[in-house]
């Protein structure tokens, strides 16, 4: 699985707040060659769709989702778009969080993602909920006890929120540095939603901009936690991403330690940097910031985190 630090977790974790905006096989499906899914049961009401025991995999079975509920609110123009936006969430997730990208998911994800728009600029909102989910690649091992992402249209710009809660890893490298926890609130063009769910899942080499402006992210890792605000212009892919804003983290210290125990020098070292120029209030260091290209910035000076 893709390495990230619980800083630069944190973009990718902006990244994968849009997974947005699908249960039997008569419904269209994503392609072949882009990912297969199954469920135990399904559910459809007036607000959405339920399923239980989600499975989504892809064709080499090297990258599995399993997800033992997942709820839809805010349906599609037909059942059959209802339950393809409901797919094509679950496959934006595993996207971000593996920073997979497969080509043969490209066109569909794209007119999932016109769909969306359709729907945002009607005024429609998006409401979905996985729980018990788990995420396998490879050897690596991703658990989320709930996942919830919210959008609001109604005009050209879209209002959304992911919060992951109850995250645990194994065998994933560094994994006591990744975030039990993340929240985000922002806002974004709903006009750019298409293209950045298509290159999200699909060709990364295609990935377009999205400007956001993010007003709140908040990560935890033990008694250590991360608050953020700022904007950032986002990609399907993680070395392309860049933001800038201000960014707090409570326990430092801590970090560090953890940072040198897993014989992370240059990380440990990179935060001992960051330690010397921010500013201390309390138990909270703060800083300006600026990521872009695996580099954070912080007060004109470059501390590369890659």
């Amino acid at each position: 699985m893709k390495q990230y630090t619980f800083l630069s977790l944190s973009v990718l974790g902006a990244v994968s707040i849009y997974a947005t905006v699908a249960a039997a096989p008569a419904f269209a499906a994503p392609p072949s060659g882009c990912a297969v899914v199954s469920r135990a049961s399904g559910q459809e009401t007036a607000q959405g769709v339920t399923y239980q025991n989600l499975v989504l995999r892809t064709p080499d079975g090297d990258t599995t989702f399993k997800a033992g509920h997942l709820t839809l609110h805010g349906s599609g123009e037909t059942p059959e778009a209802t339950h393809d936006l409901a797919d094509a969430a679950s496959l934006l997730l595993m996207s971000a969080m593996t920073g997979h990208h497969n080509a043969a998911c490209t066109d569909w994800l794209n007119t999932q993602g016109k769909r969306v728009l359709a729907g945002l600029q009607a005024g429609k909102s998006y409401d979905l909920t996985w729980q018990n989910a788990t995420l396998t690649h490879g050897a690596a091992q991703v658990s989320v006890n709930t996942a919830r992402y919210q959008m609001q249209g109604g005009s050209a710009t879209a209002s959304a929120s992911l919060g992951m809660d109850g995250v645990s890893f194994h065998n994933v490298a560094n994994q006591d540095l990744l975030p039990s926890a993340a929240h985000a609130t922002f806002s974004l063009p709903a006009a750019e939603v298409p293209a950045l769910m298509s290159a999200i899942g699909g060709r990364s080499a295609s990935a377009p901009a999205v400007h956001a402006t993010i007003s709140s992210f908040d990560a935890t890792q033990g008694d250590s936690s991360l608050h953020g605000n700022g904007v950032a212009t986002l990609t399907g892919n993680v070395n392309n991403t860049s933001a800038s804003g201000h960014l707090e983290i409570t326990n430092l210290e801590t970090l560090i330690d953890k940072a040198r125990t897993a014989k992370q020098m240059k990380l440990a070292a990179g935060m001992v940097v960051a330690r010397l120029v921010s500013h201390k209030h309390g138990e909270q260091n703060t800083w300006d910031t600026k990521w872009e290209s695996g580099v954070l910035t912080v007060n004109g000076f470059p501390i590369p985190l890659k």
